[in-house]
């Protein structure tokens, strides 16, 4: 993306090394004080190009107001990278994605949420003992954060309310696709103008992006549902319907798509029980393959999935049970017994992301809103958790950025 671009207000914050530990602060979330440690300590040297990045591999983790970087090969977490957001996002209503490069990072969020008197009402509002203070709804943005630099730009204003759970960078790195509400919005992140939203219908919220390996279809996750969207046409196809329900615990990573895109897989709840789902869609015809079901482990609530680079295995995090579910295609239908998440680790469990390294070796859970918890699915075995900004509810990974910064 050699083009200028023109940077936000925010300090430029190179990596650094960060706390060995955190406290876990999931009250404070949930009740909206968001913020992330500026305890730092000295800085490496940067390495050969400019970048001020470290070489190897890295995570993104996102809060409502910054991102944590991870050494992945180390599991070290970085300075975070504050976004210069005003408000607190409802937990979990950002994601993030990043460019194939490294050099680029994009978080979908709302800027501005307030607990406020809405314009022109009094409040707050007693009804029946209890008090309402009426929410000002943001702005949905995007932000770009410049890998190389170590710092957030501007964000941009996108049209749409609503959720925000979900983003994809396209191929060549200079057009994203963000979810915001029941619309697929494309951004141009290089001028900065946000394009035509693709609209699905008012009662079809997005809960998940994934794009297909070519680049061509991207799909869109919504409750019952899932839409093949096209970004060249800016249009959306018919949805193949899942019957799935939305687990309450939102992700940008419920759906997957296969290295030879010929199979998008879901999560969500579904049966009389609302138990943890599992369903492979054809992405020629939208069919439904069958399904695997939780339903014998008990009321599930998948958060997300990881697919491995082979094609034949995934990994289902368990929000309400604190446990990852693995899933070997070949034997789709039964599921085995599940992993539960180490007791008493950082973060206390309540998982509500899983991504892979680029090797499918190291699967990487973002937990308790503060940690990342490395895993290796071929042993079932986990790692040390890796505190990271507080209120953390999704990640990305990509190699180091490398080359000059960009002026």
């Amino acid at each position: 993306m050699g083009a200028t671009r023109r940077h936000g207000a925010s300090v430029r914050r190179p990596f650094r090394s960060a706390p060995a530990a955190r406290a876990v602060v999931v009250a404070a979330v949930v009740l909206g004080l968001g913020g992330c440690s500026l305890v730092r300590q000295p800085e490496p040297p940067a390495v050969a190009g400019g970048s001020l990045a470290l070489p190897g591999t890295f995570g993104y983790a996102v809060c409502p107001d910054a991102v944590t970087p991870i050494e992945l090969a180390t599991g070290t977490p970085e300075a975070d990278i504050p976004l210069g957001l005003t408000g607190t996002p409802t937990p979990g209503d950002f994601a993030i994605a990043a460019s194939t490069d490294g050099r680029w990072a994009y978080v979908v969020t709302t800027d501005g949420v307030s607990a406020a008197p809405a314009p022109g009402s009094s409040a707050p509002v007693t009804t029946g003992g209890a008090t309402t203070v009426p929410t000002v709804a943001g702005q949905n943005v995007v932000v770009p954060v410049d890998l190389v630099t170590q710092r957030a730009e501007a964000p941009i204003d996108i049209p749409g309310s609503g959720p925000t759970h979900g983003i994809v960078v396209l191929p060549g790195g200079t057009t994203v696709l963000a979810a915001s509400g029941h619309t697929v919005v494309p951004v141009d992140v290089v001028h900065r103008r946000a394009g035509t939203p693709i609209d699905l219908g008012a009662t079809h919220d997005v809960y998940g992006l994934a794009l297909n390996p070519a680049g061509t279809t991207a799909y869109a996750l919504v409750a019952g549902g899932v839409f093949p969207v096209d970004p060249a046409r800016s249009t959306a196809g018919a949805p193949a319907a899942t019957g799935l329900a939305v687990s309450s615990v939102y992700s940008p990573h419920g759906i997957a798509v296969t290295a030879d895109g010929s199979t998008v897989y879901v999560i969500g709840q579904g049966g009389t029980d609302y138990g943890g789902r599992v369903l492979p869609v054809n992405a020629a015809n939208g069919a439904l393959g069958p399904g695997a079901s939780f339903d014998k482990y008990g009321i599930a609530a998948p958060a997300a999935v990881a697919l491995a680079p082979d094609g034949h295995s995934l990994d289902v995090v368990d929000s309400a049970n604190n446990w990852v579910n693995p899933l070997p295609t070949a034997s789709f239908a039964a599921p085995p017994d599940p992993v539960r998440l180490p007791a008493g680790s950082t973060g206390g469990g309540h998982p509500t992301d899983i991504v892979l390294a680029p090797d499918g070796a190291t699967a990487y859970i973002v937990q308790g809103f503060d940690s990342v918890l490395p895993y290796t699915p071929a042993t079932q075995a986990f790692g040390r958790p890796i505190p990271v900004c507080t209120g953390a509810s999704s990640m990305a990974v990509a190699p180091s950025p490398g080359g000059s910064a960009p002026s």
